[in-house]
């Protein structure tokens, strides 16, 4: 069970070619290969990993040392970095036990414990806010899961209020469906704020664990100052009902499958139905 809202810009990798490099020396192994990211080991304590550059992902370094000044989540410190004509390589620590997506049995007391462990860290970013929605650096977030297509030269503005995040969301659906549907909709979206530090990328992949316990989360590139309910709406299935009940926000996450369905799909016969019972008019 992966992400609720997954991003899907990179091509997964071949099974050819995560066997190839398995078939690398154990000092220098592959951990994973996802889309657009390649992690490796190199030895038993850094990790090695490459991403697909974007302007200002070099940020994940910044994040990580801000996420320290707030709790002491688990997280790993990023030792080196440099770009390497289109690709962005970061040396970090590695973080004790494995990703929660490649963990074969967990029992429900399991992910209680996991969601509430996990939880407690978010609860303590939760209290830290900010007047704009925004990267560290300024610019505009960049997780395509809330705002796809992202716009074309900089990624700077202001985006201050709740009408700023309902402009920029309903410029992003307003010519696919009838204008009623869209201002019916964007009428009901949840306030966003205070705008809250976020990991924003809450899944399976990013998760650690051990024996049953949450060890750390990694992959910090996308963090920033989101709605008050992204966390929580664009976070993994498996654990979302686990996580404390301060962190849910079910009204926001009904929203967004509305507005997410309309975005991707908005053709499709399970769109109309799920705006139609939303909205309580046709589509």
């Amino acid at each position: 069970m992966g992400a609720r809202f997954p991003d899907v810009t990179f091509a997964a990798a071949s099974a050819s070619a995560v066997d190839a490099a398995k078939a690398k020396p154990t000092t220098c192994q592959v951990l994973a290969t996802k889309p657009g990211c390649d992690v490796w080991a190199l030895g038993s304590k850094r990790v090695l990993k490459s991403t697909k550059w974007y302007p200002g992902c070099e940020i994940d370094a910044e994040n990580t040392r801000y996420v320290r000044t707030i709790c002491n989540m688990p997280i790993p410190e990023i030792l080196t970095s440099w770009t390497d004509n289109d690709h962005f390589i970061t040396v970090q620590d590695r973080i004790d036990g494995t990703e929660l997506e490649r963990v074969a049995t967990l029992t429900k007391d399991d992910l209680v414990r996991i969601g509430n462990q996990l939880g407690q860290h978010l609860l303590k970013l939760r209290g830290t806010t900010d007047k704009q929605m925004r990267m560290l650096d300024g610019r505009k977030v960049v997780d395509r899961r809330l705002l796809k297509p992202l716009p074309n030269g900089p990624l700077r503005g202001n985006i201050t209020t709740d009408q700023h995040v309902r402009d920029e969301l309903e410029s992003r659906i307003a010519s696919t469906v009838e204008r009623s549907i869209v201002v019916g909709l964007m009428r009901k979206m949840p306030t966003a704020l205070p705008f809250t530090f976020s990991h924003s990328d809450l899944h399976e992949g990013n998760i650690m664990v051990k024996d049953g316990q949450f060890t750390g989360l990694i992959d910090w590139e996308l963090a920033g100052f989101y709605p008050v309910w992204w966390e929580y709406v664009n976070c993994c299935e498996l654990l979302g009902d686990y996580l404390p009940a301060e962190l849910h926000y079910d009204d926001a996450l009904e929203w967004f499958r509305v507005y997410h369905a309309i975005r991707e799909r908005p053709e499709a016969a399970e769109t109309k139905a799920l705006a139609s019972k939303y909205l309580g008019q046709s589509f």
